[in-house]
Protein backbone atom coordinates (compact mmCIF):
# COMPACT_ATOMS: atom_id res chain seq x y z
CA UNK A 1 0.00 0.00 0.00
CA UNK A 2 1.32 3.43 -0.95
CA UNK A 3 1.71 5.72 2.00
CA UNK A 4 0.43 9.24 1.40
CA UNK A 5 2.46 11.97 3.06
CA UNK A 6 0.43 14.98 4.09
CA UNK A 7 1.81 18.25 2.76
CA UNK A 8 1.36 21.66 4.29
CA UNK A 9 0.92 24.33 1.61
CA UNK A 10 1.19 27.97 2.65
CA UNK A 11 -0.07 30.80 0.47
CA UNK A 12 1.45 34.24 0.97
CA UNK A 13 -1.10 36.56 2.54
CA UNK A 14 -0.17 39.34 0.09
CA UNK A 15 -0.28 37.14 -3.03
CA UNK A 16 -2.10 38.57 -6.03
CA UNK A 17 -2.28 41.89 -7.84
CA UNK A 18 -1.27 45.12 -6.14
CA UNK A 19 -3.51 48.20 -6.11
CA UNK A 20 -1.99 49.76 -9.24
CA UNK A 21 -2.41 46.60 -11.31
CA UNK A 22 -5.97 45.97 -10.08
CA UNK A 23 -6.88 49.55 -10.94
CA UNK A 24 -5.43 49.25 -14.45
CA UNK A 25 -7.14 45.94 -15.26
CA UNK A 26 -10.54 46.85 -13.80
CA UNK A 27 -10.60 50.29 -15.44
CA UNK A 28 -9.66 48.87 -18.84
CA UNK A 29 -12.43 46.28 -18.69
CA UNK A 30 -14.93 48.89 -17.53
CA UNK A 31 -14.04 51.18 -20.43
CA UNK A 32 -14.83 48.41 -22.91
CA UNK A 33 -18.06 47.58 -21.10
CA UNK A 34 -19.16 51.22 -21.12
CA UNK A 35 -18.08 51.88 -24.72
CA UNK A 36 -18.33 48.57 -26.62
CA UNK A 37 -18.47 50.39 -29.96
CA UNK A 38 -15.05 52.01 -29.46
CA UNK A 39 -11.68 50.59 -30.47
CA UNK A 40 -9.51 50.32 -27.36
CA UNK A 41 -5.73 50.03 -27.64
CA UNK A 42 -3.22 49.52 -24.84
CA UNK A 43 0.22 50.88 -25.71
CA UNK A 44 2.42 48.00 -24.57
CA UNK A 45 1.32 45.22 -22.22
CA UNK A 46 -1.02 46.66 -19.58
CA UNK A 47 0.68 44.43 -17.00
CA UNK A 48 3.25 41.64 -17.30
CA UNK A 49 0.76 38.77 -17.17
CA UNK A 50 0.04 36.79 -20.36
CA UNK A 51 -3.25 35.39 -19.05
CA UNK A 52 -4.63 38.86 -18.37
CA UNK A 53 -3.45 40.10 -21.77
CA UNK A 54 -5.25 37.17 -23.44
CA UNK A 55 -8.39 37.92 -21.42
CA UNK A 56 -8.30 41.55 -22.58
CA UNK A 57 -7.79 40.48 -26.20
CA UNK A 58 -10.84 38.20 -25.92
CA UNK A 59 -12.82 41.28 -24.90
CA UNK A 60 -11.60 43.10 -28.00
CA UNK A 61 -8.96 45.20 -26.21
CA UNK A 62 -5.80 45.19 -28.32
CA UNK A 63 -2.22 45.43 -27.09
CA UNK A 64 -0.01 47.33 -29.56
CA UNK A 65 3.62 48.44 -29.56
CA UNK A 66 2.90 51.44 -31.78
CA UNK A 67 -0.33 53.28 -32.46
CA UNK A 68 -2.03 52.91 -35.83
CA UNK A 69 -3.29 56.08 -37.48
CA UNK A 70 -6.66 56.90 -35.98
CA UNK A 71 -9.11 57.05 -38.87
CA UNK A 72 -12.19 57.03 -36.64
CA UNK A 73 -11.21 60.03 -34.49
CA UNK A 74 -13.88 59.91 -31.73
CA UNK A 75 -14.20 56.11 -31.73
CA UNK A 76 -10.78 55.06 -30.44
CA UNK A 77 -9.28 55.03 -26.95
CA UNK A 78 -5.60 54.66 -26.14
CA UNK A 79 -4.61 53.46 -22.68
CA UNK A 80 -1.30 54.27 -21.02
CA UNK A 81 -0.32 51.11 -19.16
CA UNK A 82 0.55 50.83 -15.47
CA UNK A 83 4.29 51.30 -16.21
CA UNK A 84 3.73 54.84 -17.49
CA UNK A 85 5.02 56.56 -20.63
CA UNK A 86 7.07 59.53 -21.79
CA UNK A 87 5.70 63.00 -22.39
CA UNK A 88 6.39 62.52 -26.10
CA UNK A 89 4.14 59.45 -26.11
CA UNK A 90 1.30 61.41 -24.53
CA UNK A 91 1.68 64.07 -27.23
CA UNK A 92 1.66 61.45 -29.99
CA UNK A 93 -1.57 59.94 -28.68
CA UNK A 94 -3.27 63.33 -28.57
CA UNK A 95 -1.95 64.36 -32.00
CA UNK A 96 -3.35 61.19 -33.56
CA UNK A 97 -6.77 62.05 -32.20
CA UNK A 98 -7.15 59.27 -29.65
CA UNK A 99 -9.12 59.60 -26.46
CA UNK A 100 -6.45 59.19 -23.78
CA UNK A 101 -6.81 57.19 -20.56
CA UNK A 102 -3.77 57.30 -18.29
CA UNK A 103 -3.54 54.21 -16.06
CA UNK A 104 -0.01 54.79 -14.85
CA UNK A 105 0.31 53.30 -11.36
CA UNK A 106 0.20 56.13 -8.76
CA UNK A 107 3.47 54.86 -7.26
CA UNK A 108 5.13 54.95 -10.68
CA UNK A 109 3.77 58.46 -11.26
CA UNK A 110 5.32 59.48 -7.94
CA UNK A 111 8.71 58.13 -9.07
CA UNK A 112 8.40 60.07 -12.33
CA UNK A 113 7.50 63.30 -10.54
CA UNK A 114 10.32 62.93 -8.01
CA UNK A 115 12.81 62.31 -10.82
CA UNK A 116 11.65 65.49 -12.59
CA UNK A 117 11.79 67.43 -9.32
CA UNK A 118 15.38 66.31 -8.66
CA UNK A 119 16.74 67.21 -12.10
CA UNK A 120 15.00 70.58 -12.01
CA UNK A 121 16.68 71.30 -8.67
CA UNK A 122 20.07 70.77 -10.33
CA UNK A 123 20.78 67.17 -9.33
CA UNK A 124 22.66 64.63 -11.38
CA UNK A 125 19.96 61.96 -11.38
CA UNK A 126 20.59 58.26 -10.82
CA UNK A 127 17.69 55.91 -11.51
CA UNK A 128 18.12 52.52 -9.86
CA UNK A 129 16.45 49.92 -12.05
CA UNK A 130 16.52 47.76 -15.16
CA UNK A 131 17.27 49.99 -18.20
CA UNK A 132 15.01 47.98 -20.56
CA UNK A 133 12.03 47.84 -18.20
CA UNK A 134 9.13 50.02 -19.47
CA UNK A 135 8.67 51.70 -16.08
CA UNK A 136 12.34 52.72 -15.93
CA UNK A 137 12.30 53.81 -19.58
CA UNK A 138 9.35 56.12 -18.82
CA UNK A 139 10.99 57.58 -15.70
CA UNK A 140 14.21 58.15 -17.64
CA UNK A 141 12.45 59.76 -20.63
CA UNK A 142 10.48 62.18 -18.45
CA UNK A 143 13.58 63.08 -16.43
CA UNK A 144 15.67 63.70 -19.55
CA UNK A 145 12.92 65.92 -20.96
CA UNK A 146 13.01 68.03 -17.78
CA UNK A 147 16.81 68.08 -17.41
CA UNK A 148 19.06 70.84 -18.76
CA UNK A 149 21.15 68.13 -20.43
CA UNK A 150 20.46 64.46 -21.12
CA UNK A 151 23.89 63.72 -19.61
CA UNK A 152 22.42 64.57 -16.20
CA UNK A 153 20.43 61.30 -16.06
CA UNK A 154 21.91 57.83 -15.56
CA UNK A 155 20.26 54.42 -15.13
CA UNK A 156 22.04 51.74 -13.08
CA UNK A 157 20.88 48.18 -12.50
CA UNK A 158 23.84 47.23 -10.31
CA UNK A 159 26.64 48.79 -8.29
CA UNK A 160 29.18 47.96 -11.02
CA UNK A 161 27.38 50.30 -13.43
CA UNK A 162 27.83 53.14 -10.93
CA UNK A 163 31.46 52.29 -10.31
CA UNK A 164 32.13 52.76 -14.03
CA UNK A 165 31.11 56.44 -13.75
CA UNK A 166 32.61 57.08 -10.31
CA UNK A 167 34.76 59.95 -11.60
CA UNK A 168 31.69 61.66 -13.09
CA UNK A 169 29.73 61.24 -9.85
CA UNK A 170 32.54 62.74 -7.76
CA UNK A 171 32.45 65.91 -9.88
CA UNK A 172 28.74 66.56 -9.22
CA UNK A 173 27.61 69.18 -6.72
CA UNK A 174 24.31 67.40 -6.09
CA UNK A 175 23.28 63.79 -6.62
CA UNK A 176 19.63 62.68 -6.72
CA UNK A 177 18.41 59.09 -6.61
CA UNK A 178 15.04 57.49 -7.39
CA UNK A 179 14.24 53.79 -7.59
CA UNK A 180 12.20 51.53 -9.85
CA UNK A 181 9.11 50.77 -7.77
CA UNK A 182 9.71 47.01 -7.88
CA UNK A 183 13.39 47.09 -6.94
CA UNK A 184 14.91 45.39 -3.90
CA UNK A 185 15.48 47.53 -0.82
CA UNK A 186 18.86 45.82 -0.38
CA UNK A 187 20.03 47.32 -3.68
CA UNK A 188 19.03 50.81 -2.56
CA UNK A 189 20.93 50.34 0.71
CA UNK A 190 24.00 49.09 -1.16
CA UNK A 191 23.97 52.15 -3.42
CA UNK A 192 23.45 54.49 -0.46
CA UNK A 193 26.49 53.06 1.34
CA UNK A 194 28.59 53.43 -1.80
CA UNK A 195 27.46 56.96 -2.67
CA UNK A 196 27.69 58.58 0.77
CA UNK A 197 31.52 58.78 0.98
CA UNK A 198 31.91 60.24 -2.53
CA UNK A 199 28.95 62.67 -2.69
CA UNK A 200 28.95 66.34 -1.72
CA UNK A 201 25.17 66.54 -1.48
CA UNK A 202 22.97 63.45 -1.77
CA UNK A 203 19.18 63.35 -2.09
CA UNK A 204 17.58 59.91 -2.10
CA UNK A 205 13.87 59.32 -2.58
CA UNK A 206 12.79 55.77 -1.77
CA UNK A 207 10.19 55.18 -4.49
CA UNK A 208 9.93 51.41 -3.93
CA UNK A 209 6.22 50.72 -3.50
CA UNK A 210 4.92 49.34 -0.21
CA UNK A 211 3.28 46.34 -1.90
CA UNK A 212 6.61 45.29 -3.39
CA UNK A 213 8.37 45.46 -0.03
CA UNK A 214 5.61 43.46 1.66
CA UNK A 215 5.73 40.72 -0.97
CA UNK A 216 9.52 40.44 -0.94
CA UNK A 217 9.71 40.29 2.85
CA UNK A 218 6.97 37.69 2.97
CA UNK A 219 8.69 35.62 0.27
CA UNK A 220 11.86 35.53 2.38
CA UNK A 221 9.99 34.36 5.47
CA UNK A 222 8.08 31.67 3.55
CA UNK A 223 11.28 30.45 1.87
CA UNK A 224 12.98 30.03 5.25
CA UNK A 225 10.01 28.02 6.56
CA UNK A 226 9.52 25.84 3.48
CA UNK A 227 11.20 22.90 1.76
CA UNK A 228 10.06 24.12 -1.64
CA UNK A 229 9.19 27.67 -2.71
CA UNK A 230 7.11 28.36 -5.83
CA UNK A 231 6.79 31.88 -7.25
CA UNK A 232 3.87 32.24 -9.66
CA UNK A 233 4.23 35.05 -12.17
CA UNK A 234 5.56 36.19 -15.53
CA UNK A 235 9.30 35.93 -16.15
CA UNK A 236 9.07 39.44 -17.63
CA UNK A 237 7.74 40.82 -14.36
CA UNK A 238 10.22 42.57 -12.05
CA UNK A 239 8.00 41.60 -9.12
CA UNK A 240 8.40 37.93 -10.04
CA UNK A 241 12.15 37.95 -10.66
CA UNK A 242 13.00 39.97 -7.56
Amino acid sequence: MTQITQKNIKLASHAGFCYGVKRAVETTKRLKCESPEKNIYVLGELIHNSQVIKELEDLGILTVESLPENTQQSSSICIIRSHGASGATFEEIKNKGYELTDLTCPDVKKAQNKAIELVRSGCFLIILGEPQHPEVAAIEANARQAAFSSDEVFVANNIEALQRIEDIIKKQEKIGVVVQTTQRLEYLKEVLNWLLPISRELRIVNTICASTSLRMNEAKVLAEESDLMIVVGSKKSANTTH
